[in-house]
């Protein structure tokens, strides 16, 4: 389909997934890890995001997430995250599942969000795994949870840890009911954009795939391109 056609059949659909990865936040000045984000303090983020490393050296992996937490900051929702809110807003049938833990599609008014790898803005109680809401960007000392009084660390799926189950569950059920998958900005090499279009396909869903750079999405039509620039011709009204 091309792009006219795409935007039809979407208009006719009664229930769409919508799958947004670290491509969409990138125009936003939000570095990827496959990009300028690799890398912090000469380590790579595959040393950083995991849990024994938080084990061994709390203080440097708050410092890494405060150093995240301001550059998102400073970082403002493009023409792709306002489109697909507004857009959202308008009609029912839609859920987006993103990989992202910035909290720009929240930033940008999308009604409803499911966060599949965490948030940036949420600690976690390690005690209890109770998590709350946090915008603090420094941490002279590092933070403790109100319900414990144990050390929190960031609320975000590491490396090796588990999907949060009522969000797994919810983005599980909409791949398998939606009658169109649409993939922003996600190389589709992390598991999660992958099986989730895997099981939309087997169940006869269109995937439509929005990308500067070709995929791994197994997708029926593929968009090349900024999503700031084809999201809001793909979703006008």
């Amino acid at each position: 389909m091309n792009i006219s056609q795409a935007r039809r059949f979407l208009g006719m659909c009664d229930r769409i997934l919508v799958i947004t990865g670290a491509g969409i936040s990138s125009e936003s000045g939000i570095p990827t890890f496959r990009g300028a984000g690799e890398r912090w303090r000469d380590r790579h983020v595959s040393e950083l995001a995991t849990p024994a490393a938080f084990e061994e050296d709390p203080r440097l992996i708050w410092d890494w997430y405060s150093y995240r937490r301001e550059i998102v900051a400073r970082s403002e929702p493009n023409a792709a995250h306002i489109a697909l809110a507004n857009w959202a807003k308008g009609r029912t049938g839609v859920t987006l599942v993103t990989q992202n833990v910035d909290g720009l599609h929240e930033r940008a008014g999308h009604p409803e969000v499911a966060h599949i790898h965490g948030s940036l803005w949420h600690n976690r109680c390690t005690e209890c795994d109770k998590e709350r809401e946090d915008l603090a960007l420094l941490y002279p000392e590092l933070p403790r949870s109100p319900c414990c009084g144990a050390l929190e660390r960031p609320a975000i799926v590491w490396f090796g840890e588990r999907l949060p189950a009522k969000t797994r569950e919810q983005a599980l059920a909409a791949a398998m009911d939606a009658e169109a998958i649409v993939t922003i900005g996600t190389s589709g090499k992390v598991a999660t954009a992958a099986s989730l279009v895997r099981i939309g396909k087997l169940r006869h869903a269109e995937i439509f795939d929005v990308n500067p750079e070709h995929s791994c999405i197994e997708a029926n039509s593929r968009f090349a391109g900024l999503a700031g620039e084809i999201i809001p011709q793909l979703l006008a009204a």
